[in-house]
């Protein structure tokens, strides 16, 4: 199936069209890089790239090919928000393998600084690549943030008893299952002791909640990468950080968010049975609320109080759900088991009787 949008109509970036580029490393995940293209003034991209950066495929991945993940954001994601709420992008064609070498090549240059478990990969050979919005300072002294948003509503498989979201569980899982969490005397850096651990409920109760808030902020505050200066009365200045707290107690982006993914899962991981997963229907559903369930949020507040606060989702990829399905049940299997839901933490840590939560 080809995307809503004409192939025909896809700008094409080529070797000798870039050779008087510049391109520089802006960040990657497991299947993607993200470079930012610099155009010499007068050139035909020079508009494009000054508000798109480049997104290119990692090489070795089992991920959808970049035309699925177009195809799927337009016809499926899109239809759920209005336009300004998600960060747009577009597919641009790539041709000519010295492309790819001169994206290595940056690749190269920059490896010392890449997250470790990341070095040595490289960018894949590929027909299309992704021009997606910069969410970036548009302006010196903007204040821009990522986060994401994760479970805005209890997973359906919880049990009636839960005292904990499931993001809350999850985490709770994570630090019970570190090697030598419960017997290591090792003091914590800096950045480990200032790391929180956010609820994404408080999201949706801070506007009621001033505890909300401030847990929000805080954890905001310890990012990574981090905001530099961090979020706080103090380093902030007062409009912007009064507008970051308006924002997020007045948005409707996340509680539209959260009705999407309640939308399209009533049953969680575990109520999709081995005669569901062979049906098409339910694992998209399914599919597609763990798409959301696993979105970014950029947010965006200018310097310039008389430029409206941009915020916008993104990374709303199409989930392989085949690949998926049984890692997600799983997890979930673990978690009702094992007690996490209900604050119990029971996997591995009863000492005395008694169950040790975190």
């Amino acid at each position: 199936m080809s995307p809503t949008t004409p192939l025909s109509s896809i700008p094409v970036l080529s070797s000798s069209v870039a050779d008087n580029y510049e391109f520089k490393f802006v960040g990657e995940g497991a299947a993607n890089f993200v470079f930012e293209v610099l155009v010499p003034p007068g050139d035909e991209h020079r508009s494009l790239f000054q508000e798109y950066l480049l997104r290119v495929p990692k090489a070795e991945t089992k991920a959808h090919s970049y035309v699925e993940l177009q195809e799927y954001w337009e016809t499926v994601v899109r239809p759920l928000f209005d336009p300004e709420d998600l960060v747009q992008h577009q597919l641009i064609k790539l041709e000519g393998k010295q492309l790819v070498s001169r994206l290595n090549t940056v690749l190269d240059e920059e490896e010392h600084a890449r997250r470790a478990d990341f070095r040595g990969s490289r960018v894949a050979v590929a027909e299309y690549g992704m021009l997606v919005e910069d969410m970036r300072q548009k302006h010196a002294n903007d204040l821009t943030l990522e986060f994401k948003p994760k479970w805005l509503a209890q997973s359906p498989n919880a049990p009636a008893s839960a005292t904990r979201c499931r993001n809350c569980a999850r985490e709770a899982l994570k630090q019970h299952t570190k090697p030598n969490h419960h017997h290591s005397h090792h003091p914590k850096s800096p950045q480990q002791q200032q790391k929180t651990i956010l609820c994404p409920l408080n999201f949706l109760t801070c506007a009621t909640s001033p505890p909300a808030l401030t847990n929000i902020l805080t954890h905001l505050s310890t990012l990574s990468p981090p905001i530099s200066p961090p979020i706080s009365p103090q380093t902030t200045p007062p409009s912007q950080y009064a507008r970051l707290t308006h924002w997020l107690q007045t948005n409707t982006l996340l509680p539209r968010l959260r009705t999407a993914q309640l939308a399209n899962d009533d049953a969680g991981p575990l109520g999709v049975d081995d005669a569901d997963a062979d049906a098409h229907e339910p694992s998209f559903q399914l599919a597609l609320a763990m798409t959301l369930r696993d979105c970014a949020c950029f947010v965006r507040i200018p310097a310039d109080s008389t430029r409206p606060v941009e915020a916008k989702l993104a990374d709303l990829d199409k989930k392989n759900w085949e690949a998926k399905l049984g890692y997600w049940r799983d997890m979930e299997r673990r978690l009702v088991e094992g007690g996490y839901y209900e604050g119990k933490g029971v996997e591995g840590v009863k000492r005395g009787g008694r169950y040790i939560s975190w």
